[in-house]
């Protein structure tokens, strides 16, 4: 790592003491523009909040940067199909933060899936039961910290006054720089339905619904969503969002066939339940029949620099399009050989 660069200053200080406890030099930038134009700078790690993603990876590009972009990869669908046309004109290595397609027990889970083992797949469900406290509330707009360059920060979002209590970290749970959080942490497992799926393109219906229940706070997203994505010729998918616990007297969340965070998989024979850390089969009587572990998931990261210094899209294991995989779902009867869906930008 040679450089760092963020709006807050003191998480530059804070980066370059770490980088000197370390014994390594770090380049320090404000403004991403500068960075980019340093020319020690091969490529970049984008983890700014998510309205800055797509901008900051297009910039990148057009410098002649790979890129690897956390999720989600826009703030919106028309920012993405703008990234991706410049990651082909640029001609540059540009990789997701969807760590999950680098888990090989995962693939290996899908795989089987899709093979027909438990007869044709009928629901893909995806779940985020994650426990989000209350941001708070405030009265009237808050200081912006010193260290911060404001301006920088907002970027291509609205710059307006500071209507909560943390810059930092909760401008998820605003809309005009985060999108809740199915597309925070729900990110991972609606990739993960879409990978059970063979990697569709758009789906033709989409429903969702919710609100923010409970809370009396500054954020303006949901804490209680549910979605139904409808592909044409293949099962749907449910996805459902829950930040509060199952009861308003404990902290424990609700689970579905044991999955917090993660997906189900209904097939007619059974179904699969797991995410990032595992999961197994079971048949229509619940009983367990197959186990797969999670691995691989540390390695994304190592996948990108391969396909960096090797110019080979194809080591990508999480293009920011993926390309529908031209296998279909099993129609009962049959047994199809799974594939997975890795081509190049």
């Amino acid at each position: 790592m040679v450089a760092v660069c963020d709006p807050d200053r003191s998480l530059q200080a804070r980066e370059r003491e770490d980088a000197a406890r370390r014994g390594e030099p770090l380049l320090t930038f404000t403004d991403l523009r500068e960075l980019y134009d340093c020319p020690e700078v091969d490529a970049v790690v984008i983890a700014t909040p998510n309205h800055w993603h797509a901008l900051a990876a297009i910039w990148a590009c057009q410098a002649g940067k790979d890129v690897y972009v956390e999720k989600p990869v826009s703030h919106t669908v028309w920012e993405g199909r703008k990234l991706v046309e410049a990651a082909a004109r640029y001609k540059r290595i540009v990789m997701a933060g969807t760590q999950n397609r680098s888990n090989t027990g995962l693939a290996a889970a899908i795989a089987h899936l899709r093979s027909g083992a438990l007869g044709p797949i009928r629901l893909v469900r995806g779940f985020c039961y994650k426990r989000r406290p209350s941001i708070g509330m405030v009265r009237g707009s808050r200081p912006i910290p010193p260290e911060v360059d404001y301006d920088l920060w907002c970027g291509p979002a609205p710059k307006g006054p500071l209507l909560r209590e943390r810059l930092h970290y909760d401008w998820h749970w605003v809309w005009e720089t985060g999108n809740a959080d199915i597309g925070n942490q729900g990110i991972h497992e609606l990739d993960m339905c879409r990978w059970a799926l063979g990697d569709p393109g758009h789906p033709a219906r989409v429903l969702s619904a919710g609100g923010r229940y409970v809370y009396e706070d500054d954020a303006t997203t949901p804490n209680t969503q549910v979605a139904y994505f409808e592909h044409p010729g293949l099962p749907p998918v449910w996805f459902e969002v829950r930040g509060l616990p199952a009861r308003a007297d404990i902290e424990a969340m609700d689970h579905y066939r044991g999955v917090r965070i993660g997906l189900v998989v209904e097939c007619e024979g059974g179904w699969y339940a797991g995410g990032m850390g595992g999961g197994w089969t079971y048949d229509r009587q619940g009983r367990r029949l197959t186990q797969f572990s999670a691995s691989g998931t540390e390695t994304h990261p190592r996948h990108f620099v391969e396909a960096v210094r090797d110019r080979d899209p194809r080591k990508v294991t999480a293009p920011i399009r993926m390309r529908p995989s031209l296998q279909r779902a099993a129609a009962p009867g049959e047994h199809l050989v799974s594939s997975r869906a890795n081509g190049a930008l």
